[in-house]
């Protein structure tokens, strides 16, 4: 075993014929180790989050025990290898070298990352003697500097070969991507990769093809294995082929994705719109839908439009509404239809360079074209809300008098089956005036059945009188608001209303008009 010594002289210069000090020599506890083992690679730049490691190899013919060794970048960060660890004749052991990982199990893996752009590094014996020390370069991503040929005393940049003979075996670039994605009709793409070689990468091309160009470009290199390429504006519902092309220094070359260039992948342009949302898909009669939407881009999009039909597939007979942005929705309401009416509609976008994108999507292609199933021309391609048809839930009677005072509004069920009522309202007055009653979650008529609302006892029925003689408007309306039948007394109709014990009623019962009745049928058929 050889010693490493550092000697210091320290002189002193007051009396230089007649007096010095003596040497002074100080033993470090730096030494070199007679063991042969060597680093035989080093990965010090994997790409985040790919973690560091030192490759060590045994080319002696026996086995050797490295219990107590280490490897570390600087002294104060040495790994020791756990007892029992042994390294085979020829062999191969691998340490990883990361802080994150390290402090999870530092038994296992090395607190220190080996700089990419380069240091030292050093493998020591049980006793801290430096067995090999290999002084590693700034490394382009992905490549590795390893003794080539394998074992050798030579190192070169090469591709990883972890735990494995090194070789100088020309191999085509590595091209780390991802596939593109929500890609909208209102941005510039850009578009990002890594290409690794370890013969150096000659250039990176990226091909894309829409329904009016076909490109093929390099893309601009941004150091560090990165290569960017941002994309022009594309069409809304555009479908995008593309594929990259690396060619490294020996003209070996790779794609990605690994089908091209026979089998390119492709990407969608998005829409301006990302949701489109109705308020109701199954309105009631006389019901408003409110449609909300969220765009991509909302600083450039400039306008929304709303546009409707009813009952009509003619796209020119459309009625616009200009819908209204609020913390970054639209909205806008198309106003309440009759029952069994059928509504179309479609929204348009504009931005602020006047491109026009439609929800649904539309395509077009060599010529304009509409390649979509939606074509803003043409109404009976647009989406379409079917308003049902009217409850079978009627106003039946209505008594503002009954002795003892009791005022009472009479519903009935015109159908053949049981009918949920629950949300249903009495309205008095219109709009703006009192809500009579609110039928419970759970409320239900039963098949050509009658109920009676009354507002005695006070509080568990009716929230206000009716009277028999003065004006008055009832209506029963949905959950939502929309009105599905009603009655109204005014100074020119049943002049004098109705007397005590009678009432309004429909005749024939629940389809005829509405008359004055001098004895009411309360919860039973009209007369």
């Amino acid at each position: 075993m050889k010693k490493i010594f550092l000697i210091t002289v320290l002189l002193s210069m007051a009396f230089l014929f007649k007096a010095c000090v003596q040497d002074e020599v100080y033993e470090s506890d730096i030494q070199s180790s007679d063991i042969v083992l060597m680093i035989n690679e080093v990965n010090s730049n994997a790409g985040d989050p790919k973690p560091d490691w030192i490759e060590i190899y045994n080319p002696g013919g026996t086995e050797i025990d490295l219990s107590g060794f280490g490897v570390y970048d600087k002294p104060a960060a040495l790994f020791k290898l756990p007892a029992g660890t042994k390294i085979a004749a020829k062999g191969y052991y691998v340490v990883t070298c990361d802080v994150a990982l390290a402090a999870t199990d530092p038994t296992k893996y090395a607190a220190f990352g080996i700089s990419s752009g380069g240091e030292s590094v050093y493998l020591v014996d049980n006793k801290s003697a430096i067995i090999d020390e290999v002084a590693v370069p700034a490394m382009p991503l992905g490549i590795t500097y390893a003794r080539i040929p394998n074992g050798g005393t030579t190192f070169a940049n090469a591709n990883a070969t972890m735990g494995t003979a090194n070789s100088n075996t020309n191999n085509p670039p590595v091209i780390t991507a991802t596939a593109i994605t929500n890609v909208n009709s209102n941005d510039r793409y850009t578009y990002n990769i890594v290409v690794s070689d370890a013969s150096g990468v000659a250039d990176v091309k990226f091909f894309y093809q829409t329904s009016a160009d076909i490109i093929f470009t390099s893309m601009a290199p941004l150091g560090g294995g990165t290569y960017t390429y941002k994309m022009p504006l594309l069409k809304a519902g555009e479908t995008v082929k593309y594929y990259v092309e690396a060619t490294d220094a020996t003209g070996l070359k790779s794609y990605f994705p690994s089908t091209a260039p026979a089998t390119p992948n492709s990407f969608v342009v998005i829409p301006v719109f990302n949701s489109v949302t109705l308020s109701t898909s199954t309105p009631s009669g006389g019901e408003p839908i409110t449609v909300s939407a969220v765009a991509n881009d909302l600083g450039n999009v400039l306008d929304v439009l709303l546009n409707y039909t009813v009952n009509s597939e003619d796209a020119t007979k459309k009625i616009a509404v200009t819908m209204v942005k609020t913390n970054g929705i639209w909205t806008g309401i198309i106003p309440g239809q009759n029952s069994n009416s059928i509504v179309r509609y479609h929204l348009v976008a504009t931005n602020d360079k006047a491109q026009k994108t439609y929800s649904p999507a539309e395509t077009t292609g060599t010529g304009g074209v509409v390649t979509s199933v939606f074509d803003h021309t043409k109404g009976s391609t647009w989406p379409s809300v079917t308003v049902a048809p009217p409850p079978p839930i009627i106003l039946n009677e209505i008594c503002g008098l009954q002795t003892p005072d009791d005022d009472w509004v009479e519903i009935f069920n015109n159908s053949d089956a049981e009918y949920d009522v629950s949300g249903m309202k009495l309205i008095k007055d219109g709009s703006t005036g009192t809500a009579l009653y609110t039928f419970p979650a759970g409320s239900k008529i039963a098949a050509k059945g009658y109920k009676v609302i009354t507002t005695l006892p006070a509080g568990s029925g009716l929230l206000a009188g009716i009277s028999n003689t003065k004006d008055v408007k009832i209506e029963l309306t949905t959950a939502t608001g929309a009105v599905i039948s009603s009655f109204q007394k005014t100074a020119t109709t049943f002049v004098g209303g109705h007397p005590a014990d009678g009432s309004y009623s429909r005749s024939p019962n629940a389809t005829g008009d509405w008359v004055v009745k001098t004895a009411h049928t309360k919860g039973a058929a009209n007369n």
